[in-house]
């Protein structure tokens, strides 16, 4: 009896710890989602989805990687509208808008030279003297000749005509020795000296050369394939190294007619306004001719514009980085730029310098965005975060 009592407790307390055990079981499967113990068939069920997650990460990055490689690398240009201008460079010199030979009135030795070539002088400053030891004496001869005949004529000892011709012979005096002095006709500079102190002279002798600086003339060579583009009146811009950022300006004025030298250039001429007489003769210029110009114009690189199929296109960059051709109609193109009447908008983004690899529809990378600067008149880089 005490044997039956001891395995009837012993097995009332090995189904409690079953049922403890249980209770801990399920509770764990409760909480982590999944039971401890799987068969073989979840097992390999839990592998096939194991590895098609993979499979579906793998094949997502591989896409990612691919499109990231046929992505092309691009700098584009922001279209903008602005003065279009298209100008013809050259190199010229300054020379003076006037040169006038200096000559005396009158024959004499030059005693004095008062200015060296290259020196500024103002309109009336005496440039040279002559001798005037024979015109000071007859200039006080016919004076004091002129003071007798004054007081003969007071006291009725002369007749009037006497007196006239005294006086006439006074101011022929005052005018010979006035004629000794060479004065300067208008303001300029000494081009150049061709006598000497004590040389003797004749009116047929030039002493030198002023040079006028009120305006003065930009002479420079245009070469054979571009006489078609200079006109006369066209506007210059001219530049000289001596006063950098000053821009001298003035219009066509003379297009010779040969074509002259081995190097088959065409001598054009422009006047110049030259605001107190910086611009000297001799000076080398740089010059540009403007050919064109419009205003409120659409504009783009020349290098942006793709002819491949035999008409105008670009390539438009839209906000999905994705490239598309779009034909455009050119209004105007110069070496640098072109005006475009119609087929982009301002503010859109065309590719320059198209590389081989792109074509329409292809992703693309942006490297970098050029503007025009409005400011400036010049192109001005932007990096892809709008810094300048």
């Amino acid at each position: 009896m005490a044997s039956y009592k001891w395995v009837k407790r012993n097995k009332l307390i090995f189904i409690v710890l079953v049922l403890a055990v249980a209770g801990i079981l399920m509770a764990v499967t409760s909480k982590f989602g999944k039971p401890l113990f799987t068969t073989s068939k979840e097992r390999l069920l839990s592998s096939i989805k194991r590895e098609k997650k993979i499979k579906e990460l793998r094949k997502k990055a591989d896409k990612e990687t691919q499109l990231r490689e046929e992505e092309v690398p691009v700098n584009v240009f922001k279209v903008a509208r602005g003065t279009f201008q298209d100008t013809l460079s050259a190199m010229g010199t300054i020379k003076g808008g006037s040169e006038i030979e200096l000559r005396f009135q009158v024959a004499g030795m030059v005693e004095s030279f008062n200015f060296r070539e290259g020196d500024k002088v103002r309109k009336g400053e005496i440039i040279a003297r002559l001798d005037q030891s024979d015109a000071l004496l007859k200039l006080k001869q016919a004076q004091i000749e002129l003071e007798e005949y004054e007081k003969l004529y007071s006291i009725g000892a002369i007749v009037k005509s006497k007196l006239e011709q005294a006086r006439l012979a006074a101011r022929l005096a005052s005018s010979e020795f006035e004629k000794t002095y060479l004065r300067a006709p208008k303001g300029g500079i000494i081009g150049d000296k061709t006598v000497e102190v004590g040389e003797f002279i004749t009116p047929n002798v030039k002493i030198g050369t002023l040079v006028n600086l009120e305006n003065v003339i930009v002479e420079l060579g245009i070469i054979e394939k571009e006489i078609d583009r200079v006109f006369l009146g066209q506007n210059v811009t001219v530049n000289v190294d001596t006063y950098p950022g000053i821009d001298f300006t003035g219009t066509v004025r003379n297009i010779s007619p040969l074509i002259a030298g081995k190097s088959k250039t065409l001598t054009v001429k422009a006047n110049l306004d030259n605001p107190g007489g910086l611009l000297l003769p001799g000076m080398f210029a740089r010059v540009k001719i403007s050919i064109f110009e419009k205003d409120n114009a659409l504009i783009i690189p020349s290098d942006s514009l793709d002819q491949s199929t035999g008409e105008f296109r670009v390539f438009v960059v839209g906000d999905d980085n994705v490239a598309y051709a779009q034909r455009v109609e050119v209004a105007y193109l110069s070496s640098d730029y072109a005006q475009i009447a119609e087929g982009v908008d301002e503010g859109e983004l065309v590719v320059v310098e198209k590389p081989e690899s792109l074509a329409d529809g292809k992703r693309v990378k942006v490297i970098e965005v050029k503007e025009y600067g409005e400011a400036e008149k010049e192109v001005s880089t932007v990096s892809e975060e709008g810094e300048e």
